[in-house]
């Protein structure tokens, strides 16, 4: 009997503190002021809850799907960008619209290589999502032993393709016969100083207006002497020496072989004057055929 009088005794109090919260909050919204104020707030996360993309629990055909890339590069041909919107297309339709998705999506398209950074993977809304990325630049190609292949201004091997990397209107110089192999995967950077050294000369050369006579930047001989050539499309050499700021007793600096390439092209129209013939950059008088 103690027992059951216990129970009644304790519901009776609940019900008696549950009567005065319900009535103090039946009070608060009785008044105008804290009624607003709450309506405000429904509001606001109504507002938000309408502006966020409904992203939905099911899967999307890759036809379904739109990828566009946040300011591509300029160079980069239309046909690896379509490419690379199918990457990202495939791996989106191959689970459901989400977080998870779009982190696949970033670690697809990040293993292909293009991509210096994968900054975000980002829906826009249902069917439609936006890749901001900064890519690898092509700065120079490389010839070895197994073709040719791109290489950012770092030294950094780009990925290879069946079809067109840059748009055909560019010109790019060639570091042709280096001392290592290429490195084994995209990304990394090329071993060997000589190939620092022949990109240290491309970027004193790259926007002289005589640039695009320059078809290669020879390194055969930078084992033996650390000396560079550069050879034209006429085709001749120019003997160009040391990597700028390293030139050997009694050889001209960088600076002034280029001012007298400048020069001759100014006068002749050609670094070469059109001439089949080997040109020394090196002797510290003037530029002399040998």
């Amino acid at each position: 009997m103690v027992y059951y009088a216990m129970v009644r005794n304790k519901n009776k109090k609940f019900s008696t503190k549950l009567f005065v919260v319900v009535g103090a909050f039946s009070h608060l919204f009785k008044s105008p002021i804290v009624l607003s104020w709450v309506l405000a707030v429904a509001g606001l996360i109504a507002l938000t809850a309408m502006s966020v993309p409904k992203l939905r629990a099911i899967q999307i055909s890759v036809s379904d799907l739109k990828v566009t890339f946040n300011d591509p590069p300029i160079w980069l041909d239309d046909s690896l960008l379509l490419e690379l919107q199918d990457v990202a297309r495939i791996h989106l339709a191959s689970t459901t619209v989400g977080r998870e998705g779009l982190i696949q999506t970033a670690d697809a398209l990040a293993a292909t290589g293009w991509f210096n950074v994968i900054k975000q993977v980002q829906w826009v809304n249902d069917t439609e999502a936006i890749v901001h990325a900064s890519y690898l630049i092509p700065y120079a190609k490389v010839e070895d032993q197994n073709g040719i292949v791109f290489i950012d201004m770092q030294g950094r091997r780009l990925p290879t393709r069946v079809g067109a990397i840059v748009k055909p209107n560019y010109h790019f110089i060639t570091l042709k016969e280096p001392s290592f192999e290429r490195p084994m995967r995209p990304g990394l950077q090329w071993n060997g100083g000589d190939i620092l050294a022949g990109l240290n000369v491309l970027k004193l050369i790259y926007n002289k207006p005589w640039a695009t006579q320059i078809l290669f930047i020879n390194l055969a001989r930078w084992t033996t002497s650390e000396s560079l050539m550069l050879e034209t499309d006429t085709p001749s050499v120019f003997i160009w020496g040391s990597s700028p700021g390293e030139e050997h007793g009694l050889e001209a600096l960088a600076e002034h072989k280029i001012e007298r390439l400048n020069h001759i092209f100014t006068k002749y129209g050609r670094i070469d004057q059109g001439i089949e013939a080997e040109f020394d950059l090196t002797n510290t008088s003037a530029v002399i055929r040998n």
